[in-house]
């Protein structure tokens, strides 16, 4: 019989929701005092002002926004009565999909006048800090966009400084396959973002078990941070990463062919493009390749690494030197200090508490039990990778345009450990004491993101 969200070895859940809780208002009360002394980011609501989907925003509650409740209510039932147990791996697979992709419009759609199409045809160009203006330089050729790209980064908006030009190539690149018209791009790009739950599954399976793989798949489809994955290049950005994370994983396999290595190598390259802190996520890959001893990947995938960067060398945007000039751009943004009585606060301290208030509501409860078994997980190379590209956010500023969007390819490894095993099992592969699945810490992380895009004024987000 199906195991009630609260009761037996889930006991824990009320306990760990109430310091989910307090951890969420500690952080949002020591950023109001962080701001009422000095100069510090602003607090978490206008924080999240940065939600794309909202520049039609509907007062009240219409038909609409009955959708992300029913999505949520038939995903939970459905993990409740263990249909995640019970499918096959590839149809789990693609229900995951499907259910991401529903849960991520079902948000949107209760934030918007028009309906869906109007909420992805607003948020194609509300990615990073909300705008794209570059992408008419593009147009006729991209090659000068990269050329002048540094160049001419005091010019562009602070999102697309604060990134390699991966985006906006992106965007130019779905126009010239006849993808042109904002609800056309804002579909395909949610569509992408969704792919990410599939990813992290079978990156998850490889690395520790299926069970957890499969108790994982409703977790991530009612995450919180869904929120800012529709139409959205970040969440494209967050697919990507979990798609050269899966490959170097799953390719470390003993018996996997060499060519693993090399696909992850040039898609890791590729999603570089796209994020300055997503080098930090090789971590896991390497991470991975160590404790499975298969040291020689290293090798083909840092070889195949620098096979998309050097192209754009080639063709006038050298990565390091975009990122010393984000830096810098992200440095003059931030002029200021914050002062506490004598003592003066440095940048990254101002920003903790924002930063760590972001996470919290983006991965909802979860995290807190994430955070309680950690050592329990052999998924830990996934925390390796994500929990710096986070910090180096944080430190350098350059996450300060929109924190919610732009932590988006990490949000989803820092859950994982929330489904290992307590205790842990005597052998590898002992999954029988796995426990039930917390759909209570599930259902309140989704509760949150229907209480924001419900309630949560937004206004179009602007540089820091």
């Amino acid at each position: 019989m199906a195991r009630l969200p609260f009761t037996g070895a889930d006991s824990a859940q009320p306990a760990e929701i109430a310091m989910w809780i307090a951890a969420v208002v500690a952080c949002l009360g020591l950023a109001v005092l962080v701001r009422a002394a000095g100069q510090g980011w602003e607090p978490l609501p206008t924080t999240f002002a940065g939600l794309p989907f909202t520049a039609n925003r509907r007062p009240g509650v219409s038909p609409a926004s009955l959708l992300a409740p029913a999505v949520a209510a038939v995903v939970l039932i459905a993990a409740w009565r263990g249909v995640h147990t019970r499918l096959r791996w590839v149809p789990l697979l693609v229900t995951g999909y499907g259910a991401a992709l529903g849960w991520i419009v079902a948000l949107a759609a209760g934030n918007a006048r028009s309906g869906p199409a109007g909420v992805l045809a607003v948020g194609t160009f509300t990615a990073s800090d909300g705008h794209l203006p570059e992408l008419g330089a593009a147009e006729t050729d991209p090659t000068a966009l990269l050329r002048t790209f540094t160049e001419h980064a005091g010019t562009y908006s602070y999102g697309t400084r604060a990134h390699p030009p991966g985006p906006t190539l992106l965007v130019w690149t779905l126009a010239r396959l006849g993808i042109t018209t904002p609800t056309a791009l804002g579909i395909v790009l949610t569509a992408l973002s969704a792919a990410t739950v599939p990813l992290v599954a079978i990156a998850v399976r490889s690395l520790c078990h299926e069970t957890a793989a499969r108790r994982l798949v409703p977790v991530l489809v009612l995450a919180p941070w869904a929120l800012w994955m529709a139409a959205s290049v970040d969440g494209v950005t967050a697919a990507v990463g979990a798609a050269f994370v899966t490959l170097g994983v799953v390719g470390s396999e003993p018996g996997r062919r060499l060519w693993w290595a090399a696909a992850c190598g040039l898609l890791f390259g590729v999603a570089t493009l796209f994020s300055y802190a997503m080098p930090w996520l090789g971590a896991v890959v390497a991470a991975t390749y160590f404790i499975r001893r298969r040291p020689l990947l290293n090798v083909i995938t840092g070889g195949c690494f620098l096979v998309p960067l050097s192209l754009m060398s080639l063709w006038g945007f050298s990565w390091p030197e975009g990122l010393a000039v984000a830096r810098e751009q992200a440095a003059q943004a931030a002029m200021q200090v914050t002062r506490v009585g004598a003592a003066t606060l440095p940048g990254p301290v101002t920003r903790l508490p924002v930063g760590l208030a972001v996470v919290l509501v983006a991965c909802g409860p979860m995290i807190v039990r994430a955070a309680r078994r950690v050592r329990l997980t052999p998924g830990w190379p996934f925390l390796v990778g994500a929990v710096p590209a986070i910090l180096f956010g944080m430190v350098t500023g350059l996450a300060a345009a929109a924190l919610e969007r732009s932590w988006l390819p990490f949000y989803c490894w820092l859950v994982v450990p929330a489904l290992a095993p307590n205790p842990r099992p005597d052998g590898p592969g002992d999954t029988a004491r796995a426990g039930a699945l917390p759909l209570g810490l599930a259902g309140v992380g989704a509760l949150t993101a229907i209480v924001a895009q419900t309630v949560v004024e937004v206004g179009p987000s602007g540089p820091l």
